[in-house]
């Protein structure tokens, strides 16, 4: 389906309908959020959205998509896809991973790039809402394994703002590219709790 919206890139991966979209929209503004910049303009990216210090970030990010009409996928683990739950996750944007028997993630999630013509799954680095000196780098090795880049989605607590903000260049080494992107946040972004960030 092609519909207007500044957001959104030809490449974008997309759902709903203008109902869902509308739906978004009211609830993202009676939050007192609103989305801003633009989605890349390639068909299979991994998104971080960053800094994760509030409740309120998962919110304002889902309102948001939803709103744009964007599809990014989100990894619950496959015990989790028991009926009735299952259909109504994947419906979501839900992804099934396998942690068992030392089970290899990025590799599943390369395969799953690998057979989507157009996909972006989506990462909380800090892995908690709490101060934290480092991220984890479970969406870099994903972002290497599928050879895909990685693009930040900012939230900007003092305005409220839900960002898309920019591809961040890799240079394939985990320890360099992983300070460079919290660096980056760190010094460009405030989150909703301050206080949880740096």
């Amino acid at each position: 389906m092609k519909y207007d919206n500044p957001h959104m890139s030809v490449h974008s991966p997309r759902m709903g309908n203008a109902v869902s979209r509308g739906i978004g929209s009211f609830l993202l503004k009676l939050t007192g959020w609103k989305l801003v910049g633009k989605m890349p303009d390639v068909p299979k990216f991994v998104i971080i959205g960053v800094p994760h210090t509030s409740n309120w970030d998962a919110v304002a990010a889902t309102l948001a998509m939803l709103a744009s009409g964007f599809k990014y996928t989100f990894l619950i683990k496959k015990e989790w896809f028991f009926w009735p739950m299952g259909p109504i996750i994947r419906a979501l944007g839900g992804y099934a991973v396998d942690r068992s028997n030392g089970a290899n993630v990025p590799q599943q999630l390369a395969a799953y790039f690998e057979s989507q013509d157009k996909v972006c799954i989506g990462f909380p680095p800090e892995g908690t809402r709490s101060l934290v000196p480092k991220y984890k780098t479970g969406y870099l090795r994903v972002a290497y394994a599928a050879d895909v880049p990685v693009f930040i989605c900012a939230f900007d607590g003092p305005k409220k703002h839900v960002v898309l903000d920019r591809l961040f260049p890799l240079t394939g080494d985990l320890k360099t590219d992983n300070a460079a992107i919290k660096k980056y946040v760190d010094e460009t972004w405030t989150g909703v709790n301050p206080q949880n960030q740096k």
